[in-house]
């Protein structure tokens, strides 16, 4: 008996080990890139565009969210477009959209193919005040040192914008002609939500019957250095985006002198509720789209590693916990909470009666804003809190990682960025492309530049700037991907 159960172990264990093996070698590493395929990014001049997106960033095209735009800065910068690439703009139509956002139209030869779009947005954020001593040059500035552009925008979104116009430009005076429509779609408030830009020029699309294949939007980008245990360049292009809401928990107590209290406030049981919805977050989980992220970036890790991302199965727990302890990939597995705003009370020695709590979620794709309120009233549960919800807006369906578009883009970025992995991922931030999800198969969000771990913070923070090597490297990226769009209609 005690034989039998002995043969019986040893062989599950040598299935499990044969098992395991021949997971981990099915991940093989990232197809290579012939040699004399890659995209020709030499033909796009560095210093030229560096210095077009310099004087891009010297336009103050700001959406400050408490003032209104300075209308001036728009039309300047629309005037800039329009003589810094003349021969795109004989080549496309252009409409100016509310005052300020811009809509191209490339027209193709093949009126039956599904168009295409490109989306970008005009504005940006503005310098904090009494932060502008912090930036390496004047934040406005656009200066070029160390081999790269500073200014509010090269990262957020001119770079994007410019590094597109300049493949456009390039396209049309070599006589190219796109078999499918390609419409450009320049915001003018993304920054505070899209509504008056993105927003009205997708409802004059859809007043025209427009329906993209895909779009291509910011949101994503090729990373170096941001995931936990992997340095080498990795390409990530979003599928998704997060959605957001926010909760207001109300607590009210009777009021009174603090000489004499009862055992609460209404600032202990609002402190109370927010430390519940602290404490019970939401789940982590490798959903497919994960499991599709990490099995990319296996292929190019040591065999040990492989074999951990090869075997999600039994490894998931492990690696749940691993990349919880990293901000950027915690969130892309769960919808977050934040409590953000806590407010009560009037003197220190009046209980209030009243007490106000904020909480922030982003919203993962598998969750709703009706489920958050829901959930936190069971998690709560407590008669004296009323919980309202301060805005909604729900996270993007997940587009297809099958689709052609997906595919035309993946091979672009390893025609011109080589033969590194690439993998699809969940933008955690808004972007213009949720006003365009009702006219397109696809949503895709993919910025052709190289963020390295402290991008992330000049992003809407200080010091953003884009090296001067990236911006040919993101120009032949759009032109490789306009190209792979005509062929494959």
């Amino acid at each position: 008996m005690f034989k039998t159960l002995t043969l019986a172990i040893t062989a599950a264990l040598i299935a499990l080990v044969i098992i395991v093996v021949a997971r981990t070698m099915m991940l093989s590493p990232a197809v290579k890139v012939a040699e004399g395929t890659l995209a020709n990014s030499s033909v796009y001049s560095a210093e030229a565009i560096a210095e077009r997106l310099s004087r891009a960033v010297q336009i103050k095209t700001i959406s400050w969210g408490n003032r209104t735009h300075d209308n001036q800065a728009f039309a300047d910068f629309s005037s800039f477009l329009q003589d810094n690439y003349p021969t795109a703009h004989t080549a496309m139509s252009r409409e100016v959209v509310n005052g300020k956002s811009l809509l191209y139209r490339w027209k193709g030869t093949d009126p039956d193919s599904k168009p295409i779009g490109f989306i970008a947005h005009i504005d940006v954020v503005p310098v904090e005040a009494g932060t502008e001593k912090g930036w390496t040059r004047p934040p406005y500035s656009g200066a070029r040192q160390d081999g790269a552009v500073w200014g509010r925008g090269t990262l957020d979104n001119k770079g994007q914008l410019i590094t597109l116009m300049e493949a456009v430009e390039h396209l049309a005076t070599a006589g190219f002609q796109p078999t499918r429509d390609i419409y450009l779609m320049f915001g003018h408030d993304e920054e505070v939500g899209g509504f008056d830009g993105a927003g009205t020029i997708a409802d004059v699309l859809k007043q025209r019957g427009v329906h993209f294949a895909w779009t291509l939007d910011e949101g994503s980008a090729l990373t170096k250095g941001i995931i936990p245990g992997f340095a080498q360049p990795l390409a990530l292009i979003s599928i998704a985006e997060k959605g957001s809401t926010t909760l207001r928990l109300t607590a009210n107590a009777p009021g009174g002198h603090s000489a004499t209290p009862g055992h609460d406030t209404a600032v202990s049981i609002a402190a109370r509720a927010v430390v519940s919805i602290s404490d019970n977050p939401y789940p982590l989980v490798l959903d497919q789209s994960m499991v599709a992220f990490l099995h990319a970036i296996a292929t190019e890790m040591p065999f040990v590693q492989r074999m951990v991302l090869a075997n999600l199965w039994l490894t998931g727990p492990m690696v749940k916990k691993q990349l919880a302890g990293k901000r950027v990939t915690a969130a892309a597995l769960h919808t977050t909470t934040a409590p953000t705003i806590i407010r009560g009370g009037t003197k220190v020695n009046i209980l209030p009666q009243s007490t106000i709590a904020m909480i922030n979620y982003r919203i993962h794709p598998r969750d709703n804003a009706a489920a958050i309120k829901t959930r936190a009233e069971a998690i709560i549960n407590d008669a004296r809190i009323t919980i309202e919800v301060v805005g909604a807006r729900e996270p993007t369906a997940q587009s297809s990682t099958r689709s052609q578009g997906y595919h035309d883009i993946e091979q672009s970025i390893t025609a011109v960025f080589g033969s590194i992995p690439v993998a699809p991922f969940l933008t955690l931030q808004g972007t213009d492309s949720r006003h365009y999800t009702t006219l397109a198969d696809d949503n895709y969000r993919f910025a052709p530049f190289i963020y390295r771990s402290r991008d992330l913070s000049r992003i809407h923070g200080t010091d953003e700037r884009t090296f001067v090597a990236d911006l040919p490297r993101a120009a032949a990226f759009y032109e490789a991907l306009i190209r792979a769009a005509s062929d494959t209609r």
